[in-house]
Parts: structure tokens; sequence; C-alpha cells
């Protein structure tokens, strides 16, 4: 009987010691993760916003060259051929070689 008191005792012991240590743990990393808390991210630098020309996209309305005309309508052949639904022009783009 005495043998089973002995291990009980150590077993215990044991026990404690390791929940002990496993509450340590866990209390140090509930403290960092608080001390987490108090860290200050440095502040981005604000880049200042360029703000961009505007420039209308030309409309049907603008068309006024023959060539401008036949481009509109090509792509829009084009691009229905490609997707096989009904396509409607809303606008036009210009692109000028620099």
């Amino acid at each position: 009987m005495t043998i089973f008191i002995s291990t009980l005792e150590e077993g215990l012991f044991i026990s404690l010691f390791s929940v002990s240590i496993v509450f340590l743990l866990l209390s140090l990393i509930a403290f960092t993760i608080q001390l987490l808390k108090y860290v200050q991210e440095k502040p981005i630098p604000m880049i200042p916003i360029i703000e961009k020309k505007q420039t209308k996209p030309f409309d049907l309305s603008d068309i006024k060259d023959e060539n401008m005309m036949v481009a509109a309508l090509i792509a829009s052949i084009d691009y229905y051929e490609e997707i096989k639904q009904d396509v409607r022009v809303i606008s036009v783009k210009e692109i000028t070689v620099s």
C-alpha cells in the first residue's frame, strides 16, 4: 500500500509541475500578445495624388471622317464574331501615335 501512495504522490507532483509549466507558458504567450497592442506602426508617408488630365472619349456623334466610321464598324463586327452576341458601340477612343 505504501508503494501505491508513493507512486500516487509522485504522479500528482509530476502532473502539477507539468500543469504549472503549461500555465506559465500560456500566460507568457498572452502577455506578449497584449504587448503587441502597444507596438505602434510607423506612419506611412502620404504620396501626393497627381491628377490626370481627363479626356472625353469619342462618341458616335464625334465621328466625322469616313475612316473613323469604318474603323468603329469593323471593331464592332470583330467583337460580334468573337462573343457571338449582339454588340452596341457605346464610345470610341482615338489612339494617337506619339
